[in-house]
């Protein structure tokens, strides 16, 4: 079952799209508010204890409503459970958003390209270089799709709420510091560790393998803080990018970037295939239901 709502949420997001606005976590957010407002003074809330309180009301929530929904009738479960996936692969569906920054730079559309590019970037979405990018979208696409695939085939619609919130916490608390800011991020590091590897496992096999395990191994250290690292440098090694050296002609500079954007977006398309197609064997070997 977890395969076939995975290949109904990708055919869904594929050809006919979720508008960006139902995804909206501003109800989490202003939870989360509400629940610092009242524990703050309190010492169980700095600190991992926090995490735990900010997200075990809304996944409790998400295990009774699916433990209802089976009582009564199991298809609504799976309905459930195919909206939670499907709304957490966010805030934004990268393809989509990869296609329109794509149009808009091959028709030379520099306002329209200024508008999307903060969709790849925490910050106004200004880049240093095309790596950065890259690099960006390669984080990107572990946080808003492979990690959120990787949490609800190992916990169904748990995981996957799971994952997303747990993103959002560490986003909200990026530039806080404390020790509830630090749990929030070990927390990411933690989810993120096993997804991460196996999504950089994934663009070597349909990539460079050569070039990306090699950067991979580089980038490996016996640590949990690693993980953006190990999918960056995979992912470029699966490319085989390389960066171009200061060009002074700007149609050769965004050509270029043009055509970076199209590999990585064919890499990412062929990785996901095939975490479906191991998924399907999987399934098909009676590993998984």
């Amino acid at each position: 079952m977890i395969l076939i709502i995975i290949l109904i949420g990708m055919a869904f997001e594929h050809f006919v799209g979720v508008d960006d606005k139902l995804r909206r976590f501003a109800w989490f957010n202003d939870y989360v508010r509400w629940l610092e407002n009242r524990l703050a003074r309190h010492t169980v809330w700095n600190g991992a204890g926090g995490i735990i309180i900010t997200l075990s009301g809304p996944l409790l929530l998400v295990v009774l409503i699916v433990w209802i929904l089976t009582g009564l009738f199991f298809p609504l479960a799976l309905l459930f459970s195919l909206a939670v996936l499907i709304y957490s692969l966010g805030p934004g569906y990268l393809n989509p958003q990869l296609d329109e920054l794509i149009d808009a730079m091959e028709q030379g559309d520099r306002e329209r390209i200024k508008d999307l590019m903060p969709a790849f970037s925490d910050n106004d979405g200004a880049f240093q270089n095309d790596q950065e990018l890259l690099e960006n979208i390669l984080i990107d696409a572990n946080e808003r799709l492979f990690g959120v695939l990787f949490w609800f085939i190992a916990l169904g619609p748990f995981g996957a709420m799971l994952y997303r919130l747990a993103c959002i916490i560490r986003q909200q608390q990026s530039n806080i510091h404390g020790h509830y800011a630090e749990s929030a991020q070990d927390l990411c590091n933690i989810l993120n560790w096993l997804p991460a590897r196996l999504f950089t496992l994934g663009n070597a096999v349909t990539g460079n393998m050569v070039d990306a395990m090699e950067a991979w191994r580089e980038a490996e250290k016996q640590s949990l803080s690693v993980n953006d690292d190990v999918i960056c440098a995979g992912g470029l090694g699966a490319l085989s990018y390389r960066q171009q050296e200061d060009a002074a002609d700007d149609e050769f500079v965004l050509q270029d970037k043009i055509y970076w954007l199209h590999a990585l977006q064919g890499l990412l398309n062929r990785t996901l295939l095939a975490w479906l197609t191991v998924l399907g064997i999987m399934t098909l070997s009676g590993w998984m239901t």
